[in-house]
């Protein structure tokens, strides 16, 4: 009888040690698994730097945040990033202004041609007054989060005979991203502007649908368009801007401890990109000469800048000067 009674004893105080009410250590912290979604290959600036941004997010969070990079449009082209970015189903993605602009009309300022006049310009741009308030005031009234910029450098124009002057232009179909803005200037500067989702422009180009497009040299290489058009131009018009957005209600909804790691490992990766950008930008120019690309560097480069004045009239008869003075005031900055 005490044997049994024994026995007895022994096993309720098992079933208190191990059962949940007993317990008094924390349950633990669940980890967090946010999607980040971009239309570029993998062996794009872009891309890698997103990879590097998961990194340090893994490493600055000491695993509480995992960020899932999907590349190569796997979760759709850009317009249904945008959408799916709203409406909360993906966390975060890239969104060149170029795309964005039909939705947030603020950032059309960055589509003007010959804005800038080379990457320290821009950057300014993204470290100063105007790039905080788009990330801390515009972005937000759009249920969106800024969290770091990228740029793909200058766009020129490529297609299969040299570029220096409006007049080469006359009569060539020229692919551009799908902004009113873009598509005037290149009407301005003597093409026929032919807004064209991105994956679509190789077969355009190879069964003559396009005469040409106009791009950043990393993308030019990267897309393998060098394989049906053989000159790049240095036109130089537009400058890529695009931004790592975040949708707002899930950013709010994370612990404030891990929003500013976030922010830290966007930093970080704003440092890499900038890197890594530079050094490949440099490389494709020389990749592209040896697949037999002509290099045009004598471009009237004045003479395309006076063309599209009349979008800047338009722009500014629309929106404003204000916005075109201080984005130019902190390009030129010193």
């Amino acid at each position: 009888m005490k044997r049994k009674t024994l026995v007895l004893a022994c096993a309720l105080i098992g079933l208190l040690v191990t059962s949940p009410l007993a317990g008094t250590a924390p349950a633990q912290e669940k980890k967090i698994v946010a999607k980040l979604a971009d239309i570029l290959s993998p062996d794009h600036p872009h891309s890698r730097t997103w990879m590097y941004f998961a990194e340090k997010v893994k490493e600055r969070t000491g695993g509480r945040v995992e960020i899932q990079v999907f590349h190569s449009a796997q979760l759709g082209q850009t317009k249904d990033l945008f959408q799916s970015l709203q409406a909360g189903s993906i966390e975060m993605a890239k969104m060149p202004t170029s795309f964005s602009n039909e939705w947030i009309p603020e950032v059309k300022v960055f589509d003007l041609a010959y804005l800038f006049h080379g990457r320290d310009e821009l950057w300014r741009v993204f470290r100063g007054d105007v790039g905080k308030r788009f990330m801390n005031q515009i972005y937000p009234k759009y249920g969106l989060t800024g969290i770091m910029w990228v740029d793909d450098g200058g766009r020129s124009i490529f297609t299969n005979k040299p570029v220096r002057k409006p007049e080469d232009l006359k009569g060539l179909k020229i692919r551009v991203q799908p902004s009113d803005i873009q598509i005037q200037a290149i009407n301005e500067m003597g093409g026929i502007a032919t807004p064209m989702a991105f994956g679509e422009v190789y077969l355009a180009l190879q069964q003559k649908v396009l005469d040409g497009a106009e791009n950043s040299p990393v993308l030019f290489w990267t897309s393998k368009q060098w394989e049906v058009c053989k000159v790049y131009s240095l036109t130089e018009q537009f400058w890529s801007v695009s931004t790592l957005l975040a949708n707002k209600k899930w950013w709010d909804g994370l612990p404030k401890d891990v929003q500013t790691q976030l922010l830290a490992a966007g930093q970080d990766a704003e440092k890499y990109f900038l890197e890594i950008y530079t050094g490949d930008e440099q490389k494709a120019y020389g990749w592209l000469k040896e697949k037999g690309v002509q290099i045009i560097t004598d471009v009237d480069k004045a003479t395309f800048e006076k063309r599209v004045q009349p979008v800047y009239a338009g722009f500014e008869k629309k929106y404003g000067r204000e916005i075109v003075d201080q984005v130019r005031a902190a390009a030129t900055k010193k």
